[in-house]
C-alpha cells in the first residue's frame, strides 16, 4: 500500500477505501487514487470496490502506460 509513482508530478495511490476494513486483500476494499503534486484533483480519479491485487496491477498499468506515452 503505498504510491507508485509516474514520471512528472501525476502518481497512483493505493489505498484502503475510507469505512472499509482492509483487514482482508481479497476483499473489495480498496482504491487507486490519481493525485497530482501529491492531491486527488477530481473525485472521478478514484476507482474503488478493487480487491488489493487488482488495486496493485491497475496502478501498475497507469504508470507503465504513463512512461510508455512520454518515450
Amino acid at each position: 500500500m503505498g504510491e507508485q509513482e509516474a514520471s512528472g508530478n501525476v502518481s497512483y495511490e493505493v489505498r484502503v477505501t475510507p469505512g472499509r476494513a482492509g483487514a482482508d486483500p481479497s476483499a473489495p476494499d480498496w482504491q487507486v487514487c490519481e493525485l497530482e503534486d501529491g492531491e486527488i484533483q477530481d473525485s472521478a480519479d478514484i476507482y474503488d470496490n478493487l480487491t488489493l491485487e487488482e488495486a496493485n496491477n491497475l496502478a501498475a498499468m497507469w504508470t507503465r502506460k504513463k512512461e510508455e506515452a512520454e518515450l
